[in-house]
């Protein structure tokens, strides 16, 4: 059960972050033309900063919270869960007024002396709202999460989405007669409106929610614990997370503070180099985070289903969830890493208009495979309770980024490329750091060979070839790179999978976890005669 659980929910979530990642599409590509490569590098260098902020004061509340209240709900301490869920709203409004107050009236300081652009403190002064809306959203999400149910905070994802596109079409339209300052300081208010109505829906849900299942209100004794120590509980679970969580918002702040610096040491003008910096952020950057919404998904659903099953005593089944989850992740991360380095420059060209950001893409590609593995056994580590793990393993790896990204950005050879050769070494030293540690957890039975490894990367070969001589023969037809680069991305997606099906990379059973549409797609799988089940 649990583990059904475990596949629906990274499943719901998944869905919930394609439907905002689509959103968000509609409005990259007319920005990024609108405000051009300097308008992207400003919005670029506000926003990571937010990011980070955002993830201090947030990341960990939402799994500290549904990790604790898990564990609450499969003994039946229902009063005890709600508790927590009340302390834990307390301590973040006080947090999220707190972290808005600070970021708003720091933000000239902050733009001129850190970030070296003081055009970028209206966008920090306009993301300020945001985090008291997304502090509070936090908690909501943490505690439906805990009871497993994650279709609040998958529709809250896409509602928070919505509206924040829909601000940022209308800060393109009304604000650009006024410059690029203020089209990019429009733009960032996006964050605080989206904010404003996920949160007006969770707090709509939980009441409708309350109304519906009163009978867990208090009916079990709940534990005679302080508040103090209550809140003890999450911040004690919460900070380590946050700090383990901030693996990307990492990654760009580090971005943001140094790479402009060290381009400019390797001989580049501050306006190249705000150019060249836009193409790593502002380009590549929305693409590299696409498929992170599989393994984001499978981490937030891991942490309470792990929790659970270990609060049971059910420690083969945190074995199985993790065996899967990994699997999901290799098999969608690796074909994807492949697949951006393959088309780097069509793809940039195509979204836009931009064939030179292809070289930081296609440097930065990796990332998708190592952070993956990262987000994935982070989530474990996590679950088991062993919070301090990835927050170790994030220590080490943006130390090894530190060192890399200054040296090798500042080499004339790399440029661009040295910053993004820095990410990928650094955070494949976390990745593996955590992967090490949660099999000294629960054993190393959970790996196997052909179908953590060798299927995946027989299918991603195969798929590799297919694309190169796909894009060149269809370019060739039809001389339109957009054509080529969708027709081959779809040809080297289908050759994969149905590689990884007849060589048994992925199993009928496994198929029939997913919600809805599994036991049909077994069994078209099944009648098409695409695997050896």
């Amino acid at each position: 059960m649990a583990e059904k659980s475990f596949v629906k929910g990274a499943f719901v979530l998944a869905i919930a972050g394609v439907l905002s990642k689509i959103l968000g599409a509609f409005y990259r590509i007319p920005f990024a033309r609108i405000v051009g490569d300097e308008g992207v590098g400003i919005y670029n260098l506000a926003y990571p900063l937010y990011t980070l902020l955002l993830a201090l004061s947030t990341a960990g509340i939402p799994l500290a919270v549904s990790k604790l209240i898990a564990e609450c709900e499969e003994r039946e301490e229902y009063a005890t869960s709600r508790r927590i869920f009340r302390l834990a709203l307390m301590v973040l409004t006080i947090i999220g007024i707190s972290a808005a107050m600070a970021l708003f009236v720091n933000a000239d300081f902050v733009a001129e002396n850190i970030l070296k652009d003081k055009r970028a403190s209206l966008c920090l002064k306009a993301i300020a709202p945001a985090m008291i809306f997304t502090c509070l959203m936090a908690v909501f999400r943490g505690y439906f999460q805990g009871l497993q149910q994650m279709v609040p905070t998958a529709v809250s994802q896409v509602i928070e989405q919505f509206v924040r596109v829909g601000t940022i079409f209308a800060a393109l339209y009304i604000l650009t007669p006024y410059g690029i300052e203020v089209v990019v300081g429009g733009a960032s208010l996006g964050a605080a409106v989206g904010g404003c109505a996920a949160f007006i829906f969770l707090f709509g849900t939980m009441f409708w929610y309350r109304k519906k299942f009163p009978s867990s209100e208090g009916k079990t004794p709940a534990k005679i614990e302080k508040n103090s120590a209550i809140i003890h509980k999450v911040l004690y679970l919460a900070i380590p997370i946050s700090i383990g969580a901030l693996v990307l918002p990492v990654m760009q702040a580090i971005d943001a503070v140094m790479v402009l610096r060290r381009l400019e040491a390797a001989g580049f003008g501050h306006k190249e180099a705000v150019s060249l910096y836009g193409h790593l952020s502002g380009y590549a950057g929305p693409i590299i985070n696409l498929p992170f919404i599989i393994t984001t998904a499978l981490s937030a659903s891991l942490v309470p289903a792990i929790a659970e099953a270990m609060a049971a005593g059910r420690r083969e089944e945190v074995s199985n969830n993790y065996r899967s989850a990994m699997l999901i992740a290799i098999i969608i991360v690796l074909p994807a890493t492949v697949g951006l380095m393959t088309l780097a420059t069509p793809i940039c060209q195509l979204l836009y208009a931009q064939s030179a950001a292809g070289v930081a893409l296609f440097w930065a590609a990796p990332t998708v495979l190592v952070v993956g593995l990262y987000q994935t056994s982070a989530g474990t580590l996590q679950g088991l309770g062993k919070v301090m793990i990835p927050m170790q393993a994030l220590i080490i790896g943006a130390i090894v980024k530190i060192i890399l990204t200054y040296y090798l950005t500042a080499m004339p050879i790399l440029n661009i490329r040295g910053a993004a050769l820095g990410t990928v070494i650094g955070f494949a030293v976390a990745a593996i750091y955590n992967v090490y540690h949660v099999s000294q957890n629960i054993g190393k039975e959970w790996f196997h060979f052909n179908d953590h490894l060798f299927k995946p990367l027989a299918s991603v070969c195969s798929m590799g070839i297919i694309v190169v001589i796909g894009y060149k023969l269809m370019f060739a037809l039809s001389k339109s790179n957009g054509v080529a680069t969708l027709l081959a991305i779809a040809l080297g997606g289908g050759v994969y999978f149905i590689v990884l099906l007849a060589i048994g990379g992925i199993h009928t059973e496994e198929i029939r976890k997913l919600p809805k549409i599994g036991n049909a797609l077994a069994n078209l799988v099944i009648k098409l005669k695409l695997t050896r089940d």
